[in-house]
């Protein structure tokens, strides 16, 4: 009996150390997101009090169903990790332009690659092109 213990024991650690050589780069964004792992980090105890700020937010995460409180991470561009409030408004607003500049940002490389674009394009002018005035009179 000793000996199975033993034997579980040394399996388990041999696992463990092979998952951890295989995937040395596995990130906290892609564990919560893929519901693969649950660490009492990925959770969040309390949301912040403060506005959420979206144009200093590169990402976000949603917390998985193993948390006692639904929350949203949000990444900053600093990396600093900001729970928020999934009901919100503001989060929800910012969860919203987050998933859009993800998309435009794939469109755009997708775009390049393929040669639809010859460079990154420019963002169209709020104000529309008059002619000069001497065309008007």
């Amino acid at each position: 009996m000793k000996t199975s213990i033993a034997a579980l024991s040394c399996l388990i650690l041999a696992a463990q150390a092979a998952v951890e050589h295989l995937m040395p780069n596995l990130k906290e964004e892609h564990s919560i997101a893929q519901g693969g792992f649950h660490r009492p980090t990925d959770c969040c105890i309390s949301y912040t009090s403060r506005n959420i700020r979206c144009v200093f937010m590169k990402d976000y995460v949603e917390t998985t169903s193993a948390c006692s409180r639904p929350a949203v991470i949000f990444i900053t561009k600093r990396e600093q990790h900001v729970c928020a409030n999934p009901k919100d408004e503001r989060v929800q607003k910012c969860m919203l332009d987050l998933k859009l500049r993800s998309a435009i940002k794939d469109l755009r490389t997708l775009f390049l690659e393929k040669g639809y674009l010859e460079s990154a394009p420019s963002p169209p002018s709020l104000f529309p092109r008059l002619p000069p005035r001497w065309a008007l009179a």
